[in-house]
């Protein structure tokens, strides 16, 4: 393997780097390894189910807060001594997210008609929810989002005894709960809807181009193309980042997935370390800007503004051009003022070689906006893209999501063959990769009830102005 070749040490590398970033999720094997990875399968098959087929709004929200709450509390532990390790609470913790969903769903409208004066059943299962919600954000952002959401909880409740001009009239908490759990102007809002209709989506379709090596043809395509002059190493950064970033859409995992390959080769050419690990994280940065994704905020721009999303993608283009064009241009000049050295960088094949073999993860990546210019909604765009991603993988036995020896080996072990092919682990990988966005556009919702209800957002700016002394 060449010094520049990703390798699986690489790789594995990585995803502790991810891990100790964005969370540390818990490992398990045997029976309950293969229970979760089942869940979290079957929770990215409903979503592809409801990209397609119709599921109603009072459903489909609720089930996704549900099933994310679930399995952040089977596979997120309340504290890094727990790891690896499911308590009794929390089975507690994931049994009340389902009951509070299905105490929601069989409801129906007459629970939805009560909200302005909820029973206590309803209050005690509201309560639950935002707990579950608070603890999920924690368990997976860590604590800054459950405080801030709580000083907004405290605010509706707080209203009288405030100062001017915060002061209102005050809400207990069963007209909190109502709001917040009952309607689809808490909890359940537009953020919720943004992630179970778009944004795993795009995660599950993410996964399914890691899976397909997707990933490493990226990497590996940057390094044959830019050659071997001393501002080489630096333009396959930049290059890797942009390739990496746009269908990720995580700056973390875009940095430390590249970081782990790149470093030494950027080291090697004369970088000082500060100056390599600032160039891998602009680059990785540049993924929360860049399309299809933008991380995330693509599709919470598009809802909130009340365009299209293809117009969103449109006019990102120019930002991230603009970016990655300037490090370019610092690669260049860092490479001219410190003396970097010619970057002997030992490729795994030469470009054409790379893109006669592999050019079907290109058709995956601009799939997605092809299908919105022929006029599909950005749902089924993506859901279209990963099903090309899906078919376009089987051109290679090295990059098929579903081996073609699957079936060739005896009955017996066809079901350990097939909880092992690549498939079921990209959709494992759309779930689990997305629960802290989940648990964060849940915890949107509290807050944006909260200044729906309170009517802050109509006095923000003249607040703002009296604090600006006019």
């Amino acid at each position: 393997m060449s010094e520049h070749q990703v390798s699986q040490a690489s790789l594995a590398k990585a995803e502790e780097f991810i891990e100790a970033e964005e969370g540390a999720a818990n490992k398990f094997k045997g029976w309950m390894a293969l229970v979760l990875t089942c869940l979290a399968v079957g929770m990215s098959v409903f979503h592809l189910y409801t990209a397609y087929a119709i599921v109603p709004t009072q459903v489909l929200r609720p089930v996704h807060v549900g099933m994310v709450l679930f399995l952040c509390f089977l596979m997120f532990p309340i504290a890094t001594r727990f790891r690896h390790r499911i308590m009794w609470w929390d089975w507690i913790a994931a049994a009340l997210s389902v009951a509070v969903v299905w105490y929601l769903i069989q409801g129906g409208d007459d629970f939805t008609d009560r909200n302005t004066l909820p029973n206590s059943l309803d209050v005690f299962f509201g309560v639950c929810l935002i707990v579950l919600v608070l603890e999920g954000m924690r368990r997976t952002n860590g604590w800054v989002m459950p405080v801030i959401t709580l000083a907004f909880m405290a605010y509706a409740l707080a209203g009288p005894i405030l100062p001017a001009p915060w002061t209102h009239k005050g809400y207990e908490m069963g007209r909190l709960v109502g709001v917040l759990y009952m309607t689809l102007e808490g909890i359940y809002g537009v953020a919720v809807d943004v992630s179970a209709s778009l944004i795993i989506l795009f995660t599950i379709f993410g996964a399914f181009l890691q899976y397909s090596g997707a990933g490493k043809f990226y990497i590996d395509f940057s390094f044959a193309a830019m050659g071997g002059k001393s501002s080489s190493a630096g333009r396959t950064v930049v290059l890797s980042s942009f390739l990496l970033g746009g269908p990720s859409g995580s700056g973390v995992a875009t940095t430390v997935t590249l970081g782990a390959v790149a470093y030494p080769m950027l080291a090697k050419v004369g970088y000082e370390r500060n100056a390599a690990g600032g160039l891998l994280s602009a680059g990785g940065l540049g993924a929360i800007i860049s399309p299809p994704v933008l991380g995330a905020a693509a599709f919470l721009i598009a809802e909130f503004l009340k365009i299209s999303y293809l117009d969103v993608l449109l006019m990102a283009v120019i930002p991230t051009v603009l970016f990655y064009l300037a490090l370019f241009l610092m690669v260049e000049i860092d490479a001219r003022k410190y003396g970097m050295k010619d970057s002997a960088i030992e490729a795994v094949d030469t470009v054409w070689n790379l893109a006669r073999r592999y050019w079907f993860h290109f058709l995956s990546l601009i799939s997605i906006v092809a299908f919105m210019m022929w006029g599909f909604s950005p749902v089924l765009s993506v859901f279209w893209a990963t099903v090309v991603s899906l078919i376009t993988s089987l051109l290679r036995s090295d990059t098929a999501l579903i081996p073609r020896e699957l079936f060739s080996g005896p009955s017996s072990g066809l079901g350990q063959r097939l909880m092992a092919m690549p498939l079921m682990k990209a959709l494992e990988a759309g779930s689990v990769g997305m629960l802290n966005v989940a648990t964060t556009c849940a915890g949107a919702g509290i807050i944006v009830g909260v200044v729906t209800l309170t009517g802050l957002g109509l006095k923000f700016s003249t607040i703002v102005i009296d604090y600006a002394a006019g």
